[in-house]
């Protein structure tokens, strides 16, 4: 399985959520860089309104993405209805009202750009659905890395008239706790002199409670197809590895998976760019003509086009996960217990005999409260330690996602 994407040559910004890192190499001045249209466009059985993002490849010393704004997009499908979209932002077009693509209906994409350029897919139909049945979690060894991975696992439910290619994506949340937690925090209330702070309660509406939950998507291309099985179901397809003593699966661990069931056409499609994905090859302009696509230049049929207009049917399933369900040993945090105990605890004064406040600077340099002097004659008025050991808002947001459970 690819783990990323480095583009080497070109900087496609929109490509289907799997561009993740860009690997810069020099050109020279004898080549000539020529933009391509990057189209982004996945059509659902969902109904709701649905978005396509259009751009330009750029050059590799680029600083930012080139979205197609002020383009003419919409959707018809072979019973006459047309669909069109808007440019909510810059590049990115969501359809005007709510639908869903329906089974035994052709859709066609038709895009023309602000120059007049214009592009129209091939009539895509929607595949029938496939459900996720469930998502297991297991311990297994890699032998090649030689380490003990969570290994976790899509099962899905098929007829005999299901789909036969299968795309996955996952959306991961993990639960992290901050070693040294304490409940009140240090507020600056004047930054010059007279310097003064204020130790107030924390307000578990913005610092939560010693908890802070990571998010992160997927970037690979997962694709999968039962075609050449002997049976028509997806069976234990390895949807995400971990290892085994990361902090990511250290406590309460949840996995959004979203299963695309595709036509031939477009796992082809996937399949192609998948065998691009690796590092040892460069995603070059010569290269995307050779990637299939089903999305027709019209104006200048020598353009190249970047993307696919894939209708797919969608499920989607979210599990949680204990660590106690899958292991018993120990991992590690997202920092060390011998780190924070180790670091020197800091003890700075309101005021120096130079004017210069050596809190104000801590605060202002990523320590926090503590705990108060275990003397009370001590000069300084807090015991401060460093903000990776008392919070953990550096992993992720310190207040629990709106689907948590515990």
């Amino acid at each position: 399985m690819k783990q990323r994407i480095f583009l080497s040559f070109i900087y496609i910004s929109t490509l289907l959520t799997i561009a993740s890192c860009i690997e810069a190499v020099e050109l020279n001045n004898n080549q000539e860089f020529k933009s391509n249209i990057v189209i982004s466009a996945i059509l659902t059985d969902e109904f709701k309104k649905h978005t396509i993002q259009v751009s330009k490849t750029v050059p590799v010393n680029a600083d930012k993405p080139n979205p197609e704004k002020n383009a003419s997009v919409n959707i018809i499908d072979n019973t006459g209805t047309t669909y069109n979209f808007i440019e909510t932002e810059d590049g990115i077009y969501t359809s005007a009202t709510e639908f869903a693509a329906r089974a035994n209906v052709a859709y066609t994409l038709q895009i023309q750009t602000e120059n007049g350029k214009r592009y129209t897919s091939k009539p895509e139909t929607l595949p029938l659905s496939s459900e996720i049945e469930d998502i297991t979690i297991n311990v297994e060894n890699n032998d090649l890395d030689n380490i003990q991975e969570a290994v976790i696992r899509v099962n899905s439910t098929t007829t005999n008239d299901s789909g036969k290619y299968f795309r996955y994506e996952y959306d991961e949340t993990f639960k992290v706790q901050a070693l040294f937690w304490r409940s009140r925090t240090i507020i600056i209330k004047s930054d010059t002199r007279p310097y003064e702070f204020e130790l107030i309660n924390k307000d578990p509406s913005i610092y939560g409670d010693g908890s802070c939950y990571g998010n992160e998507k997927s970037k690979e291309i997962l694709i999968t197809e039962t075609i050449s099985l002997d049976e028509d179901r997806v069976l234990g397809y390895p949807i995400r590895k971990i290892p085994l003593d990361h902090y990511r699966i250290g406590r309460r661990y949840s996995i959004l998976v979203t299963q695309y069931v595709m036509n031939q056409n477009t796992y082809n499609f996937y399949d192609k760019l998948e065998k691009f994905s690796d590092g040892n090859n460069i995603f070059s302009e010569t290269q995307v003509g050779n990637i299939p696509n089903n999305i027709i230049p019209e104006t200048n049929p020598n353009d190249n086009v970047v993307g696919f207009f894939e209708v797919s049917s969608v499920s989607s399933k979210r599990v949680f996960f204990n660590r106690s369900d899958f292991t018993d040993t120990d991992f590690k945090d997202h920092v060390s217990f011998q780190f924070c105990n180790q670091e020197e605890l800091r003890r700075p004064l309101i005021e120096d005999a130079f004017g210069k406040s050596p809190l104000l600077s801590s605060l202002q340099n990523g320590w926090v409260y503590l705990k108060d002097p275990d003397n009370p004659s001590d000069t300084s008025p807090y015991i401060l330690i460093r903000k990776v050991c008392g919070e953990c808002d550096h992993v992720g947001q310190p207040t629990p996602p709106s689907f948590w459970t515990e």
